[in-house]
């Protein structure tokens, strides 16, 4: 009886930590390439560039939408998604501030500070924890340009989240 139960407890285990997967508008964990490349149909994406395990959908920089999604595929199922949205230091307190509301306390908070070839480059990437998924924000700030993502990860087999 008792194995009955422990086999019961890790099939639910398994159903609900699937469903807790991250599912952001179409896009939700676990889908294959292929279905990814049906879902971006109907959004219209101006571009497309496949390499390796990344696929990256995005509008020209005169478009108004100015859309650019990520996609990150460990074996043949998304992984990861990551959204640019429009950059400021304000989006990013704004973003950090509901993602502290909504997941409570950080996982993983990363600093840092490199030189590149047009001066310096400074990046800030906040994670939380929500059941197996890892929820992030990164705000990178350069000379002539910053660069706000939320990023949307699950556990996998080719890489330790976050990352």
């Amino acid at each position: 009886m008792n194995t009955k139960i422990a086999l019961l407890s890790l099939t639910l285990l398994a159903c609900c930590q699937s469903a807790l997967a991250f599912e952001v508008g179409e896009f939700k964990s676990g889908m294959t390439r292929n279905q990814l490349k049906t879902t971006l149909k109907s959004w219209n994406f101006e571009n497309s560039v496949e390499a390796g395990d990344t696929l990256m959908a995005y509008d020209s920089s005169d478009s108004p939408a100015g859309r650019r999604y990520v996609f990150i595929f460990c074996n043949d199922k998304l992984v990861e998604f990551d959204q640019e949205m429009a950059a400021s230091f304000n989006n990013f307190v704004t973003v950090t501030s509901n993602f502290n509301t909504q997941y409570g306390s950080p996982l993983k908070v990363v600093a840092l500070h490199n030189v590149v070839g047009a001066g310096e480059k400074n990046t800030l990437a906040i994670y939380w924890r929500k059941m197996s998924d890892v929820i992030g924000v990164r705000y990178i700030l350069q000379p002539n340009s910053e660069q706000l993502t939320t990023a949307y990860q699950v556990s996998n087999n080719c890489w330790q989240a976050p990352r």
